[in-house]
C-alpha cells in the first residue's frame, strides 16, 4: 500500500501540510488563503535571518531538513524605516536584521552589526535573525556599525574584531600600560588581565551601563605600592577600587589562640586621600570565636564589595604617621597586622 509522504511548511506562523515535494510561490499563497495571488508576495525565511523572494512560478524544494518558513505580505503596502539617516521602504510589517543589511547593501554583512535606536535613546544590537516590528507608531531608526562594543570606564567603544587584547583595551582607554587592565563582570567582581591576554567578545554583550573594563592600579602610586607590599607578606590579597574607596581583602589571615578558626579572611578600606586620612575599622566573617564565645560585632552599614557574611570591628590608630615611602612609617601592612590585637580584646 502506498502511503503519501506529507511535507510541512510554516506560513506566517501557521503550519500547513502538502504531499508535494516541491511547491510554487502561487501554491504557497493559495495554501495560506492569500488571494488573488497578484496582490500578495511571499518570502522564504533563511536560516541566517535573510529573506528570499519567491516568484509565483518558482519552485521550492521541501525535502530539505526542517520545516521551511515563509512570510506573506501585501504587494501594495509599504512600511518606512531609516538606516544611517536615510529613508528606506519595506513591503512587510516586520524586518530582520539580515534584511536591513541587504537593504543597505553592505559589503561584508557578517562583519557589521545593525543597531536600533530605542525610546530610551540607547542603541540595541539587532541580530541577523531578530525580527523588528515596523507597524508601531513612528519610524524605526537603525544604523550600521561595528558588531561588537566594549565599555571601558563607563565609555563605550565600537570594535570590529571578535577578540580584544589587554594592550588594545589600554590603548582605547588611554592610560599608561604599566597600570594594566581589569575586567569587571556584571556583579562588579574584578579580574586583572594578564599582559597579552586575548578576550573573546560576544556581539553587543559589552554594551552596558556598568563598566566592563578599567585600568588597574599604578604600581608606582602609593596605593600600588601598598598593594605590592601586602601581596609580598600575605599569600592572597585582592584589591578593588569602588566609588573612591580602595578595598583590600586578605585571605588566609592567621589568628592566634584563643581565637578560632585558625585562618579567616579580613577586609578593610581606605579613602582616596590615602595615606593622609588614617584607616578605621575592618571586616571579618560571621562566626569568629574567642574561646567558646562568638564575637559580637556589628553588622556593617555599608557591606564590603566582596561575597560573604561580614561583621564590622571598630579599630583605630592613635598615631598614624605614614612616611614618604611606603616602607617607612605607618603603612597598610602594619595596619592589617594590628587586627589581631583588636580581636584579642574579645567583644
Amino acid at each position: 500500500m502506498n502511503v503519501d509522504v506529507l511535507y510541512q511548511v510554516n506560513i506566517n506562523g501557521d503550519v500547513y501540510e502538502t504531499d508535494k515535494a516541491a511547491i510554487s510561490g502561487n501554491e504557497l499563497l493559495l495554501m495560506a488563503g492569500k488571494q488573488p495571488p497578484g496582490e500578495f508576495v511571499i518570502y522564504l525565511l533563511l536560516e541566517d535571518g535573510d529573506m528570499e523572494s519567491i516568484r509565483p512560478t518558482e519552485m521550492v524544494d521541501l525535502q530539505r531538513t526542517g520545516i521551511e518558513k515563509f512570510r506573506t505580505f501585501r504587494a501594495d503596502v509599504l512600511y518606512r524605516l531609516e538606516v544611517n539617516g536615510k529613508p528606506r521602504e519595506w513591503g512587510s510589517d516586520f524586518i530582520t536584521g539580515r534584511a536591513i543589511k541587504r537593504l543597505t547593501e553592505v559589503d561584508e554583512p557578517d562583519e557589521v552589526g545593525i543597531w536600533q535606536k530605542t525610546k530610551s535613546g540607547e542603541d540595541k544590537l539587532i541580530e541577523d535573525s531578530d525580527v523588528v516590528n515596523l507597524s508601531l507608531e513612528g519610524i524605526e531608526q537603525f544604523r550600521v556599525g561595528a558588531k561588537y562594543s566594549i565599555c571601558i570606564e563607563g565609555k563605550v567603544f565600537e570594535w570590529s574584531k571578535k577578540t580584544i587584547t589587554t594592550e588594545e583595551i589600554i590603548q582605547l582607554g588611554g592610560w599608561d600600560a604599566s597600570q594594566g587592565a581589569v575586567e569587571v563582570d556584571k556583579d562588579q567582581n574584578e579580574r586583572p588581565l594578564a599582559s597579552g591576554e586575548v578576550i573573546k567578545l560576544k556581539p553587543g554583550h559589552n554594551f552596558c551601563k556598568k563598566q566592563r573594563f578599567k585600568r588597574g592600579f599604578d604600581e608606582n602610586s602609593r596605593i600600588g605600592k601598598e598593594v605590592l607590599l601586602l601581596q609580598k607578606n600575605f599569600a592572597h590579597v585582592e584589591y578593588k577600587e569602588v566609588k573612591n574607596l580602595h578595598w583590600f581583602k586578605i585571605e588566609d589571615y592567621p589568628l592566634p589562640s584563643p581565637l578560632s578558626p585558625e585562618v579567616i579572611s579580613v577586609v578593610f578600606s581606605v579613602t582616596a586621600g590615602h595615606p593622609v586620612p588614617k584607616p578605621y575599622g575592618f571586616y571579618i566573617p560571621s562566626g569568629v570565636k574567642f574561646g567558646d564565645l562568638v564575637l559580637k560585632l556589628n553588622n556593617p552599614q555599608h557591606p564590603p564589595p566582596f561575597e560573604g557574611s561580614w561583621r564590622f570591628a571598630s579599630w583605630d590608630v592613635e598615631n598614624w604617621r605614614p612616611g614618604a615611602d611606603v616602607t617607612t612609617g605607618d603603612n597598610l601592612w602594619g595596619w592589617a597586622r594590628s587586627f589581631r590585637n583588636r580581636l584579642l580584646e574579645g567583644e
